[in-house]
C-alpha cells in the first residue's frame, strides 16, 4: 500500500516507466512495435526526458535523491528490468505462478534502488512506487503487443522458457546485489573498459597494397543497410533498415553476409560507437566483442564458461582487470552488449553446432543481455541459431550511391595520387567499373578494385582474377614501382610458400586464429628445405626474412596480437586465406577428379563453400573444360548419395556455380533436373527445401537464358512424369513463390532477371493451368482454385475435403504458394493479399463466399481447429482483414462474417483473454463502430460472459442478417455451438488450465 508520497512518486516516475515499458514491448514484438522504440532512442531526447523526471521528483524529494532516481530510471539496469517484466507478463498472463516469478524481479529492483538511491529512509517506498508505475505501463503495452500478436508457436514456447529464465536470472542478480555495499567499483571498471575499447577500435584498416595504415571510421566507413526479409520479386531496396533500427527493435540479432561483406568491420564499428556512447539505439554501455575463431580449442574442450571467456578478453587485448563479479553484473544488468563475431569461421559443422548451442545456452542464462552474432549466409542454415530467440537480417549489397561514396572516400586517402586528381580518379573508377557492378557491390571487392585501379587503371572481371592481381601487385610490382628490392633469396617460391601456408592454416581450425612466429618460421623452414635450400640453417634464416617481408602487407599476413608468449600471425582477411588455400588445392590436385575427391565431403556438408567455389573458378581458368568436368562429378555424386540433405547441398553448390561460370548446356540442364526433382522429393506435409531452385534463379546474366529455358522444360517434364502427383503441378505453377519462401539469406533479383522469371511463370501457367482439374478430388489447393474460378462448387469441395482447410495458412505444403481462402472473405477494401493479375481466375470468388451462407451453418461443428489457425496468426488475421461490415451486403456479408467466427472464438480461448476487463477495447470492445474485428470479438466474449449477451445480440440484430444466419450466430453467441476446436484447450476457455501455453 503506497502512502501519499508513494503515490506522488509513482506519478512522477510514470513517464520514465512508460518509456522503459515501450522499449521493452518493442523488443518483445520486434517490427510491429518499432515506432515505440525508435521514438526514444535519440540520446539528447533521453537526456531531456531525464531532466523532466528530475523536475517532477524535486517537489517530493531532495535534489540529490531526485537526481539519483532520474538516473536510475534512464539506466540500462532499469531498461533490463522492464524487459524482464514485459516478457514475464506476456508469457505468464493468467498463470498461477505469475506473481511468484515477478517477486524475484521486484526484489532485484529493490536491491538496485538500495544501491543507487543513498537515502535509506525512502528506498523501500521509492522501489515500490517505481514498481507500481512500471507494472501498470508494462501491462498496457503488453495488451497492445497481444493485439498485434505475430508470434509463432515456436516463438511462444521459447518465450515461456525465456520468461522462466528471466525470473531465475533476476533472483540471482538480486542475490548478487544484496552482497554489495556499492556499485562504484563496477562502474569505474566499466568506464576504464569503455575507454580501452574506444581507444583500440577507433580506426579501421585502409585496404591498400603495401600499407598497414589505419584511418578514422569517418574517413572511409559507409553505413551498411540490412535486409530483414527477401522476396524474389522485390527490388534490391525492399525491406532495408539501418543497424540502429534493427538493434533498437530486436534484443538478439544475427547478421548474415557474404565473404568480404563487412560483417567484422561492422562489429568493430558498433563496439567503438557503444564504447563512446554514440549508439543511442542500444541502452548498453559496454560492448564485449567475442571473436569465435579465437576460442576453437576451448569450445572443443568445453572447459570454460562465457564469464571466464569475457574476463580473459578484458585482460587481453584491453589490459583491464575486471573486479570479482563485474562481468556477471554487466551481463545480468543489461549494461553489456555481447558480439559473437564469425560463426561461419568455425569450418567444422559439428563444432559450429556445438557453438550455436553454447550461444543459445548463454542467452537462456543471461536473458537481459542484448546479443549480436555475425555469420556468412552460405552454410549458416547447417547450424542456425534458434529463430525464436534471434532475428536474422542480411547485409544488403552496396547500392550505386554507396559505391560512389566509398570510392570517393577511398581515393581521397590514396597518398600515391596527387590530391587534385583524386576526385577525378574516383569518378573515373565508378564510371569504368559499371561493367562489373555485381562485383563492386561487395565492400572488400570494391576496396581491392580501388587499389588495383589506382595502381594500374585496370578493373578485374571476376574474383579469382581480382585476387590474382592483388597478389601480383604486391609481390611483383608494388615494391618495385617504389624502387624497393625484395630482400628474399627465394623470390620464385614466395607464392608457392604462401599457398602452402594457407592450406596448412585453413585445414587446421586452431591455426586459422593465427600461428606464432616460431610455428610460422618452422613451417616455412620445412617448406624451403624441400623446395630451395639443402642447409636448414640457411632455410631458417630465409624463413625469418619471409615473415618480416609479409607481415604488415595489407593483403597478406598481419600481426593479430599475441597469446601468452609471443605474437600470432594470420592472413589479414579470411577471404585471402581462402583464395590462397584454393590456389594450393588446385596446384596439388590439378585434375577435376583429384580436386573433387578432396572437396566432395566438404561440399556435401556445406563446408569450405568459398574455398570450393574459388577452387572451381581457378580450375576453370587453368584447365580446359576443368570446371565443366568438376560439375559433372558433382552431379554424378548426387546419384551415389543416400542423404537427401547432402544431395540438396551438392545440387545447391552446382546451382550457385552458375553465378560465376558458364558451363556446357548439358550441365545446366542436369543441374536444373536435379534442382527440380530434389525439391520435389523434399516436399512433405508442411515442409520443403527449394534452395536449389532459388539459387538457379540467381544465376549470372550469361546463364539466364539457358537456365530459364531448362528450368521451364524440367518443371513441365516433372508434371508429365508424375501426372498423379499434385505437388509436381503445384511446384511448376508456383515455383516462383515457393523458391522465395523462408529463404532470408537469398539475394534479391535484378530487374532483368525478374522480368525473365515472370515470363517463365506466365508461360508455365498458361500451359499447365488446365491440368489443375486432375486434382480437384484429392488436393485442397486444386479444388480451392477450381472453386474460385467457377469449376468446382463449394458444396462439392465441402463433401470431398471438409471445411478445415478453408482457414489453413502455414500448416500445408501449398500454403506458401496459394493465399488462404479466408482472405476472400476480408472486409478490408485495401486488402491486396490476392492479386488477380498473379492468381488464377477469381471470377467466382464472391460466389464461393456467398455459398458459405448455406453451407457453413449446415456443416458439422467445429469447422476448424487450432492446427489450421495457430495462436500467433489469430489477431493479425483479424487486423489485416478488418473493415466496415457495411462494406459488403446480402449473402456476401453473411458468408464473410461466418468465416471470422472461429478466429474470434480461438482468440477468446487463449488463457486470460476472456477474463480481461470489459473496458479493454482490444479484446472486449463495447463499441464496435461497425468494424468486423470488434463485432466478432464482442460476440465471442459474450460466449463466456452471459451478462454481455444482450448487447452482443443487439449488435447482431442491427446487421439485418437473414433469419437462418442470425439464428446460427445467436446460438453461437449463447455457447450452444463451437465453430473451432483449440489445439491445446477444451471448449470452455474459463475452465482452461492457467498453465496452458499462450
Amino acid at each position: 500500500m503506497l502512502t501519499g508520497l508513494g503515490v506522488a512518486l509513482a506519478g512522477a516516475c510514470g513517464p520514465a516507466a512508460g518509456r522503459a515499458a515501450g522499449g521493452a514491448a518493442a523488443k518483445l514484438a520486434a517490427a510491429p512495435m518499432a515506432g515505440v522504440a525508435t521514438r526514444w532512442k535519440n540520446r539528447k531526447t533521453r537526456q531531456a526526458l531525464a531532466g523532466i523526471t528530475y523536475d517532477a521528483l524535486c517537489p517530493h524529494l531532495t535534489p540529490e535523491s531526485a537526481k539519483q532516481i532520474a538516473e536510475l530510471l534512464e539506466s540500462p539496469d532499469f531498461q533490463s528490468i522492464a524487459l524482464s517484466v514485459a516478457t514475464q507478463v506476456y508469457a505468464n498472463a493468467g498463470a498461477k505462478n505469475e506473481k511468484k516469478e515477478l517477486d524475484s524481479t521486484l526484489e532485484r529492483l529493490r536491491q538496485l534502488v538500495t544501491l543507487r538511491v543513498l537515502d535509506a529512509d525512502i528506498t523501500a517506498e521509492v522501489a515500490q512506487a517505481i514498481w507500481n508505475a512500471l507494472l501498470e505501463k508494462v501491462i498496457s503495452h503488453v495488451e497492445t503487443v497481444k493485439a498485434s500478436d505475430t508470434f509463432s508457436p515456436e516463438s511462444r514456447a521459447s518465450m515461456l522458457k525465456i520468461a522462466a529464465c528471466y525470473a531465475a536470472a533476476d533472483a540471482k542478480t538480486a542475490d548478487q546485489l544484496s552482497t554489495l555495499d556499492s556499485l562504484v567499483s563496477y562502474h569505474d571498471f566499466e568506464v576504464q573498459l569503455a575507454d580501452q575499447i574506444k581507444n583500440l577500435h577507433s580506426t579501421m584498416r585502409l585496404p591498400h597494397a603495401g600499407t598497414t595504415r589505419k584511418v578514422p571510421y569517418s574517413k572511409l566507413f559507409v553505413e551498411p543497410k540490412l535486409r530483414s526479409a527477401t522476396k524474389k520479386n522485390e527490388s534490391h531496396n525492399a525491406h532495408v533498415s539501418d543497424l540502429d533500427e534493427v538493434i533498437a527493435n530486436n534484443h538478439r540479432v544475427v547478421i548474415l553476409g557474404d565473404p568480404g561483406g563487412g560483417k567484422s568491420t561492422l562489429s568493430l564499428k558498433l563496439a567503438y560507437d557503444i564504447a563512446r556512447s554514440s549508439f543511442p539505439a542500444s541502452t548498453a554501455r559496454i560492448p564485449l566483442l567475442f571473436v569465435l575463431r579465437d576460442y576453437v580449442e576451448a569450445f572443443r574442450a568445453s572447459k570454460d564458461s562465457m564469464v571466464t571467456f569475457l574476463e580473459s578478453i578484458c585482460r587481453n587485448p584491453y589490459n583491464v582487470e575486471p573486479p570479482e563479479g563485474a562481468i556477471e553484473y554487466l551481463l545480468s544488468s543489461g549494461r553489456a552488449l555481447v558480439i559473437f563475431d564469425g560463426l561461419d569461421e568455425l569450418t567444422d559443422t559439428s563444432l559450429r553446432r556445438k557453438v550455436t548451442e553454447f550461444v543459445e545456452s548463454f542467452v537462456y542464462r543471461y536473458p537481459s543481455v542484448p546479443v549480436l552474432v555475425t555469420s556468412r549466409r552460405v552454410g549458416y542454415n547447417e547450424a542456425p541459431l534458434d529463430d525464436s530467440l534471434f532475428t536474422a537480417v542480411t547485409l544488403a549489397e552496396l547500392s550505386d550511391s554507396q559505391v560512389a561514396t566509398y570510392a570517393e572516400k577511398w581515393f581521397s586517402l590514396d597518398q600515391s595520387v596527387e590530391r587534385k586528381r583524386r576526385a577525378e580518379l574516383a569518378a573515373a573508377f565508378v564510371r569504368e567499373s559499371q561493367f562489373v557492378a555485381d562485383l563492386r557491390k561487395n565492400p572488400l571487392m570494391l576496396s581491392l578494385m580501388c587499389g588495383i585501379y589506382a595502381s594500374e587503371h585496370y578493373i578485374p572481371s571476376n574474383r579469382p582474377d581480382l585476387y590474382q592481381k592483388c597478389a601480383q601487385l604486391l609481390f611483383e610490382r608494388w615494391d618495385k614501382q617504389r624502387g624497393i628490392s625484395i630482400p628474399l633469396p627465394f623470390n620464385a617460391h614466395v607464392r608457392q610458400a604462401l599457398n602452402a601456408l594457407a592450406l596448412r592454416m585453413y585445414s587446421d581450425p586452431k591455426a586459422q586464429n593465427g600461428l606464432t612466429r616460431a610455428r610460422l618460421v618452422a613451417f616455412m623452414t620445412e617448406f624451403l628445405v624441400e623446395k630451395r635450400f639443402d642447409d636448414e640453417a640457411v632455410a631458417e634464416d630465409a624463413a625469418n626474412q619471409f615473415v618480416d617481408f609479409c607481415t604488415g602487407r595489407a593483403w597478406v599476413l598481419t600481426d593479430m596480437g599475441s597469446d601468452t608468449q609471443q605474437n600470432l600471425y594470420a592472413f589479414t582477411h579470411r577471404t585471402f586465406l581462402e583464395y590462397f588455400t584454393a590456389t594450393q588445392l588446385v596446384r596439388k590436385h590439378y585434375t577435376p577428379e583429384k580436386l573433387f575427391d578432396v572437396l566432395h565431403g566438404r561440399i556435401s556438408s556445406q563446408e569450405w563453400e568459398v574455398v570450393a567455389q574459388l577452387s572451381l573458378q581457378i580450375l576453370s581458368q587453368n584447365v580446359d573444360d576443368g570446371g565443366d568436368d568438376f560439375l559433372d562429378l558433382v552431379l554424378s555424386a548426387i546419384q551415389d548419395t543416400d542423404s537427401l540433405s547432402q544431395k540438396i547441398n551438392l545440387t545447391s553448390f552446382a546451382a550457385r556455380s552458375l553465378g560465376f561460370m558458364v558451363p556446357r548446356p548439358k550441365i545446366i540442364q542436369n543441374i536444373c533436373e536435379q534442382a527440380v526433382f530434389l525439391s520435389l522429393d523434399s516436399i512433405s506435409d508442411s515442409a520443403f527445401n527449394f534452395e536449389p531452385i532459388a539459387l538457379l534463379m540467381e544465376c549470372s546474366p550469361e546463364n539466364l537464358e539457358l537456365v530459364s529455358k531448362n528450368l521451364k522444360e524440367v518443371l513441365r517434364l516433372s508434371v508429365a512424369r508424375y501426372p498423379e502427383n499434385d505437388k509436381a503441378l503445384l511446384m511448376a505453377l508456383f515455383f516462383h513463390e515457393l523458391a522465395s519462401y523462408k529463404i532470408a539469406y537469398a539475394s534479391p533479383l535484378s530487374a532483368s532477371s525478374m522480368e525473365v522469371w515472370s515470363e517463365v511463370k506466365s508461360d508455365l501457367r498458361g500451359d499447365l493451368a488446365p491440368l489443375i482439374s486432375r486434382h480437384y478430388e484429392s488436393a485442397f489447393w486444386a479444388a480451392r482454385l477450381g472453386a474460385v474460378s467457377g469449376d468446382v462448387s463449394m458444396a462439392t469441395l465441402f463433401e470431398r475435403l471438409g471445411t478445415s482447410q478453408l482457414w489453413a495458412f502455414h500448416t500445408s505444403y501449398w500454403a506458401a504458394a496459394i493465399p488462404a481462402f479466408l482472405l476472400h472473405a476480408s472486409f478490408n477494401e485495401g486488402n491486396n493479399f490476392i492479386d488477380p493479375a498473379d492468381f488464377f481466375g477469381l471470377t467466382a470468388s464472391d460466389e464461393c463466399v456467398r455459398a458459405l451462407t448455406e453451407l457453413l451453418p449446415a456443416a458439422p461443428c467445429p469447422w476448424v481447429s487450432g492446427t489450421e489457425l495457430p495462436d500467433h496468426i489469430l489477431m493479425p488475421i483479424l487486423r489485416v482483414c478488418d473493415g466496415p461490415v457495411a462494406g459488403k451486403s446480402g449473402r456476401l456479408k453473411e458468408g464473410s462474417i461466418l468465416m471470422f467466427l472461429p478466429i474470434a472464438e480461438l482468440v477468446m480461448a487463449r488463457p486470460g483473454v476472456a477474463r480481461r476487463r470489459q473496458s479493454n477495447q482490444i479484446y472486449a470492445p463495447t463499441r464496435t463502430g461497425g468494424r468486423m474485428r470488434r463485432v466478432v470479438l464482442k460476440w465471442a466474449r459474450a460466449r463466456v460472459h452471459p451478462e454481455e449477451r444482450p448487447s452482443a445480440l443487439a449488435t447482431l440484430r442491427g446487421l439485418n442478417f437473414s433469419p437462418d444466419v442470425a439464428e446460427f450466430i445467436t446460438r453461437w453467441i449463447k455457447g450452444d455451438i463451437d465453430t473451432a476446436r483449440s489445439s491445446s484447450l477444451g471448449s470452455d476457455p474459463e475452465k482452461a488450465s492457467d498453465n496452458a501455453p499462450i
